[in-house]
């Protein structure tokens, strides 16, 4: 699974800069006029973009989105300095016109349905120290454009089609953010980008095309907080000058071609918040170093070759949310110290060589959410204290070679947002518990068939499977549910002393409301079973609900369904049942609720039904 999706916190750091950028420039709100070769220019960029909230008059300063400044010593006239219309749902395409606005510094249309190409007019705008055009669907090549930048401060061209290499960029002294993700840039990475910069603080390459090694990192070691090149085609082995980035606070490489050791060299990272170098070639150990890196947050490795033991300064990142070193060749026993994670909330290791018992120190992670630990060597027991993980909703450990299947259920049972629980091959040669009596497994999202294994419990007399995603035909093998052929299994099953509700029954000659025991029921309503009604249910002469609605059964009703002799509530409706009413159906003394209805049944009501 994804951690649960990482996303780079580059847009949110663009806009905190930006917030300093516009600190940083002379503003206005007076009612000069515009210089008219700007008001010609805006005019003629809104008829391309039809921006209805502009009016038609001079003094296009208090227009949306732009900015003046105030040039009163020298000229009667304003000059256009900033134009910020993002999310305004511009369409088509940019306009040349724009290219007419000298003093423009801050040029912001981001997040619009702009398309075709940037106009290479663009290359006059010499003062331009912010550009966003990002989340928009521009394509064609742009580098030659953007080297015309030399007073850029942040640029961002992420999420849009462009093209070509980067070769012609380079000598922005003033550049701080520089994100072109999410585009189909190819070549080398060129560092003459930040190389001329002392004030470097975001690059984001990713998401593009980019080959090559990774170098020039060194006149960075100061500055960076966000360097982001996952998705791209980069290979090597990581450079020294990495290990350097002192500031550094997200570091994301995933989805490359670098192999090679991880160096203990990364202890210098003190800064690093998030480290995601996952889907690459990296190899052997994982540095112990992690004592150092105290802010971290994301550790995502997975599908590399690390190998040898889970690093125990792991467990002194105290402010550690995401653990994911799943598909790697680590062994040993997870032994960190969870006591020291109190904040993690994901842990996948899944697809390793772990063996020994599971941790129980991970009941300490009372935040975990997110638990798989599939495809190992692991043995033993679920520890009884794993009933603490109270907010654990997802929770793997198929492949492993557990043990004590009923301990297991019991403890799991007590996880009260647990919706997903994965056990397939462990508990090998172990029944199924003999003494469990219900079953209740309803909203949730289960899919597949129901398990024909259901039927092999021998004291379940309460089966509740509705409102999921289960397929296929009702399982014959659930007439072997012993519980509700032979017994009363009223006389057993749990009442509400341990915590099941009673069940209510109205006794019409008394006018009053009976408590009984929980009632013996299966409801598998609310999913979309198809086949037939299997007469074999028949048998169950002991239950008192079959409620079957909600799904695509068809056929016709059998009529060993009279065979219920205590049924009391039945619901076949919503179904595709088609032929008649069994007459026999006035066998059923005991029922008191019947709903055929959204079917295509047809001929008589069976009179018995009226009294």
């Amino acid at each position: 699974m994804a951690v649960l999706g990482f996303i780079p916190m580059t847009y949110f750091k663009l806009i905190l800069f930006a917030c300093f950028v516009c600190s940083s420039l002379v503003l206005t709100t007076q009612d000069q006029l515009c210089d008219p070769n700007d008001l010609l220019a805006l005019k003629e960029f809104a008829r391309n973009l039809a921006v209805t909230s502009w009016s038609n008059d001079s003094i296009c300063c208090q227009w949306d989105g732009v900015v003046c400044d105030d040039h009163s010593k020298i000229s009667v006239t304003s000059r256009v300095i900033m134009l910020k219309l993002p999310k305004k749902g511009l369409k088509g395409m940019v306009s040349r016109s724009l290219a007419r606005l000298p003093y423009l510094k801050w040029f912001d249309l981001s997040f619009n349905h702009l398309e075709g190409i940037l106009p290479v007019e663009f290359s006059n705008l010499k003062q331009l120290e912010v550009l966003d055009l990002s989340h928009n669907s521009l394509s064609g090549p742009v580098a030659g454009v953007l080297s015309s930048f030399k007073m850029i401060r942040s640029l961002n061209v992420s999420s849009n089609s462009f093209t070509g290499d980067l070769s012609e960029l380079g000598d922005f002294p003033n550049l701080a953010v520089f994100n072109i993700s999410n585009n189909s840039f190819t070549g080398s990475l060129n560092s003459k980008i930040w190389r001329a910069s002392n004030g470097i603080q975001i690059l984001d390459f990713s998401m593009n095309h980019f080959g090559g090694k990774l170098e020039g990192l060194e006149n960075c070691s100061s500055s960076l907080k966000e360097l982001h090149l996952d998705y791209n085609s980069l290979a090597g082995v990581l450079p020294d000058a990495l290990y350097s980035l002192s500031s550094l606070q997200q570091l994301t490489l995933s989805e490359n071609h670098f192999y090679g050791l991880l160096k203990d060299n990364l202890s210098k990272l003190t800064s690093l918040q998030f480290l995601i170098i996952s889907g690459n070639q990296l190899s052997g150990r994982i540095p112990n170093v992690f004592g150092n890196l105290t802010n971290l947050e994301i550790l995502i490795a997975s599908s590399n070759s690390f190998a040898g033991q889970l690093p125990s300064s792991l467990a002194l990142c105290s402010k550690l949310h995401v653990l994911d070193l799943r598909n790697n060749s680590l062994t040993g026993q997870i032994d960190l110290n969870f006591t020291g994670l109190p904040s993690l909330s994901t842990l996948e290791l899944a697809s390793n060589h772990f063996s020994g018992p599971l941790p129980n120190s991970l009941s300490d992670c009372r935040e975990l959410k997110v638990l798989s630990l599939a495809t190992n060597n692991l043995t033993g027991q679920i520890p009884e204290s794993f009933t603490k993980l109270t907010s654990l909703f997802f929770f793997s450990l198929s492949n492993n070679s557990l043990v004590d299947l009923p301990r297991a259920l019991g403890v799991l049972q007590q996880c009260k947002n647990l919706t997903t629980v994965i056990l397939t091959k462990n508990f090998i040669d172990e029944k199924i518990p003999e003494n469990l009596q219900v079953l209740d497994l309803s909203w949730n999202h289960l899919d597949g068939s129901i398990p024909p294994w259901i039927g092999q419990m021998e004291n379940l007399c309460y089966l509740e499977l509705s409102n999921n995603s289960l397929t296929g035909e009702i399982p014959r093998s659930l007439a072997d549910l012993k519980s509700l052929i032979n017994t009363n299994c009223r006389s057993s099953i749990l009442t509400a002393s341990v915590g099941i509700p009673l069940y209510e029954k109205r006794d019409q000659s008394a006018n009053a409301i009976l408590l009984s025991s929980f009632p013996c029921s299966m409801y598998l309503s609310g999913n979309r079973l198809n086949g037939t009604i299997p007469p074999e249910i028949g048998r169950l002469k002991q239950l008192n609900v079959l409620d079957l609605s909600r799904n695509n059964i068809s056929g016709t009703i059998p009529s060993s369904i009279s065979e219920l002799v205590n049924l009391e509530v039945l619901d076949l409706s919503y179904n595709h049942l088609t032929g008649s009413i069994p007459s026999s159906f006035s066998e059923l003394a005991n029922l008191e609720t019947l709903y055929l209805s959204f079917n295509y049944l047809s001929g008589p009501i069976p009179t018995s039904l009226y009294s």
